[in-house]
């Protein structure tokens, strides 16, 4: 197995998602292909897995290879003797060629990009096989973790050695095509969303859940609320609000505690006191100091939470009392938090234990198999403390199905796994949001900066202008970034030289009156580009749930016309009647009935199945029928 083959599948479930099916439909040609190339016998489901690895780079599990096999035995010559799989005759060989190409064209594209990209930072990419490491490092990021139904984080096989600066430098890269290459950032985009379809693979019961969220209520943290309210940036803001959207189609109910809501106003306070100081760092002030916030716009904004809260459906609700009957050991959690978790501010654990002890209270001993009947969950941004939830619930033995801590992209990637075509926009803005994070210098590496720049000025190595233009400059983070990918040991005098050189030599290229004119020209362009795109994906969104929700309508009519019929099939044979017509009728519902009853008991496949297609039929005529009107190019 090679990373590349790994890049190359992913791409190509992307381009199976495209023409229909459902999450097991996915695999089929993988499965197929390695029966048809090995023939194995019997056919052993580790063995098949080991293969998928080998021609493929996807880590499959072997429970929902079973599921695989038994449909396929079906229509092709398996079958199963003793409780084991055995080939009886040809396998078509899978014709995956086209398939492979399209999706090899768009790996291609963006591995040669990333190379190119990175001879301008500070740990140059020379050759393909590293490129392809850095992106499926990035990639496996996105996990759907703290839900055992998910029987692992992700498909990608494990990575031996990650590296943080492989996250930064494809961070900055999926940032830059964005802004600048839209056609490769399509392709890149094609492995994201091969990689969140892939995650569907690791659920093999995914299909049997619910449709809706409608027994579940989740509650948001703090730095989610941070991230809706804009104060960290448009890109954060944006994926919040996508999977806000969602949930509230999939009849999610949405809720912050009365102790989160207090923790809130209290980070917003702090930022607004701490704006004019020289010191003052993170990145809610760095953000506010980039769009010339003052003090007086983070009181508006406290004085408006509640208004906005209402705007986007959320509910706040009293932070449950203690019960002593649902009560956790804060104590021991308390220590594997310690563990998990690096807090910048030592209270903000306080309220993490709050909510985690709340949810529990909430359940009142409920033991959830899957996320849909888990009555209440917490969503955060903080991987680590999701983490820390899970491994908490694993040693009480409560949650430890469904843990009471679920992170925003492994909400985001299940209710997206739902409707993907209902949601277009959700995995660019979860991507763009994490690169934007990825970006974010941590506190340990922008103390050594100021400590080093501290020690240049008093050396008399940079002017009292240079270090004022090292401490406040927005370019100074990201050139430093660049050169030195977020590694701490990477952050040398020479590097903060460089830093400078470079930042001087950009504020130098230009007059500030004609840089500012045609920064606001770029960025009315974004904008004005952005706004078009975001129409098109709203009325793409708006299609598909128009759509659906007809396809549904007709579907049942259908169905209940059936059972009609069916009915009269099974007992016309006791109505008298003279008129010729009428018999036909019912000699006809006879026929149908026997049809019925013949493709049940042979193929196994129940009456709802029917009413399904009918609805995935009606569904894409009605799509394809809306998206020629609006001159859109819904992939079915």
């Amino acid at each position: 197995m090679n990373s590349s083959s790994t890049l190359t599948s992913l791409a190509m479930l992307k381009v199976t998602i495209d023409q229909g099916g459902d999450y097991l439909d996915y695999l089929k040609p993988f499965v197929l292909h390695v029966l048809s190339k090995y023939r194995p016998s019997p056919i052993i489901d580790s063995k098949i897995k080991e293969f998928i690895i080998k021609e493929f780079g996807l880590e499959i599990p072997e429970r929902t290879i079973q599921i695989v096999l038994k449909r396929l035995s079906k229509r092709y010559p398996i079958r199963k003797q003793e409780g084991i799989y055995q080939i009886e005759g040809n396998i078509p060989d899978q014709d995956i060629t086209l398939k492979k190409a399209e999706a090899t064209r768009h790996i291609n594209s963006v591995i040669e990009g990333l190379i190119e990209f990175s001879q301008n930072t500070g740990s140059p990419i020379s050759d393909r096989d590293a490129a392809n490491k850095a992106i499926i490092n990035f990639l496996a990021q996105f996990d759907v973790s703290c839900l055992r139904a998910f029987l692992r984080g992700t498909t990608i096989p494990e990575v031996k050695a990650q590296n943080k600066s492989d996250l930064i430098l494809v961070s900055k890269y999926v940032i830059r095509l964005q802004q600048t290459n839209p056609d490769r950032f399509k392709s890149f985009m094609v492995m994201v969303q091969g990689h969140m379809l892939a995650n569907a693979l690791l659920a093999p019961d995914l299909q049997n859940t619910p449709n809706s969220f409608d027994e579940i209520t989740f509650y948001f943290d703090t730095p989610l609320l941070i991230h809706l309210l804009g104060l960290e940036g448009l890109q954060k803001q944006n994926a919040v609000k996508d999977l806000i959207n969602l949930l509230h189609r999939l009849k999610g109910k949405l809720a912050i505690f009365s102790h989160t809501k207090e923790e809130l106003e209290k980070v917003i306070i702090a930022a607004a006191n701490n704006l004019d100081k020289k010191g003052a760092r993170g990145a809610i002030i760095r953000e506010a100091r980039l769009n010339n916030k003052t003090k007086s716009d983070f009181l508006l904004i406290i004085n408006q939470l509640d208004f906005i809260l209402k705007e986007y459906n959320i509910e706040t609700k009293a932070t449950p009392p203690y019960d002593h009957s649902f009560q956790i050991d804060e104590k021991a959690f308390e220590e594997i938090l310690e563990d998990e978790v690096a807090y910048y501010n030592p209270n903000a654990r306080f309220y993490d234990i709050n909510s985690v002890r709340s949810i529990f209270v909430l359940r009142k001993g409920l033991n959830p198999s899957m996320l849909e009947k888990a009555k209440a969950i917490l969503v955060t941004s903080n991987s680590a403390f999701a983490r820390a939830a899970w491994k908490y619930g694993q040693i009480v033995n409560q949650s430890h199905e469904v843990s009471t801590v679920i992170t925003d992209f492994s909400l985001a990637n299940i209710s997206w796994l739902k409707v993907p075509l209902g949601a277009p926009s959700l995995p660019m803005n979860e991507i763009l949001a994490y690169s934007y994070a990825a970006l974010e210098p941590s506190q340990q590496f922008l103390d050594k900066f100021i400590n080093e720049i501290d020690k240049l000025e008093k050396s008399g190595k940079i002017s009292p202008r240079d270090h004022q233009l090292l401490r406040s400059s927005p370019l100074v983070q990201d050139e430093l970034m660049s050169l030195t990918l977020g590694q701490e040991d990477a952050l040398t005098e020479d590097s903060v030289m460089e830093t400078l050189r470079r930042v001087t030599e950009e504020i130098k290229k230009e007059e500030a009156e004609k840089f500012a004119a045609e920064k606001e020209a770029h960025n009315q362009t974004k904008k004005r580009l952005s706004e078009l795109l975001e129409k098109e994906k709203r009325i793409q969104e708006r299609i598909y749930w128009q759509c659906e929700k007809k396809a549904n309508i007709g579907s049942w009519i259908s169905f209940v016309l059936i059972i009609i019929i069916l009915l009269l099939g099974l007992f016309g044979a006791s109505i008298v009647t003279n008129n010729i017509l009428i018999k036909l009728l019912l000699k006809g519902a006879g026929i149908l009935t026997a049809i019925v009853y013949f493709i049940d008991l042979v193929f196994g496949i129940p009456l709802n199945n029917f009413r399904l297609n009918i609805k995935r039929q009606l569904l894409n005529w009605c799509i394809k029928k809306e998206s020629k009107k609006f001159e859109l190019d819904i992939p079915m």
